[in-house]
């Protein structure tokens, strides 16, 4: 019976993915990009996640101004893997496309990824070392004047992660305030120049 059993056992380390045994301690796949879900063979966790995406400078940004993010553990956790993405907040398709791009800090964790059709516009963990605190910055499209949000899969431990955890959200404005399209102001005043 013993014997059975642990031939079973080992069949089953033999046959199971290799990521849905250990995880993807080197960074998220690609294929994790739409969904933003590891493929573990877990589900995720429905409870309040204890990791938190933060922007310090808060809820306002001026056009074409970097964000700064922390990704944050609460006191006496750590999280060993993550996948951050921007999207716009108005963005209510079905698979939304992620926006801007990512550079990395030195000294933390990450490493850049390519989702969808875009260029560095994720980032992701290189180790499953456990963390309580990572920094990124974040590059808005040229003339973006949008509400921006992130989402951030955080992975505790192969069987226990928060899938798309929000930010609060970052609008951006122009330098005196206001929140209109500057490319729609070149525009109008093309054609007023053309008629």
């Amino acid at each position: 019976m013993f014997t059975c059993a642990l031939v079973a056992a080992f069949w089953l380390l033999m046959v199971a993915p290799i990521d849905q045994i250990h995880g993807s301690p080197s960074g998220a796949p690609t294929a994790a990009c739409e969904s933003m879900t590891p493929g573990h063979g877990y589900d995720a966790q429905s409870n309040s996640s204890p990791f938190n995406t933060e922007i310090p400078a808060g809820m306002i940004a001026f056009m074409d101004d970097p964000v700064h993010l922390e990704l944050r553990a609460s006191s006496g956790t750590y999280f060993k893997g993550f996948l951050i993405m921007a999207f716009d907040k108005d963005d209510n398709s079905a698979t939304p496309r992620p926006i801007g791009t990512f550079k990395l800090i030195e000294g933390s964790d990450g490493q850049l990824m390519n989702c969808g059709s875009g260029t560095m516009n994720a980032v992701t963990h290189t180790n499953n070392v456990g963390k309580n605190l990572v920094r990124v910055d974040w590059q808005p499209p040229k003339y973006y004047m949008g509400t921006a949000i992130f989402r951030t899969t955080y992975v505790q431990d192969v069987s226990t992660y928060w899938v798309k955890t929000e930010s609060i959200t970052v609008t951006f404005v122009m330098p005196d305030g206001s929140t209109h399209d500057p490319m729609m102001t070149m525009r109008a005043d093309k054609m007023r120049f053309l008629l």
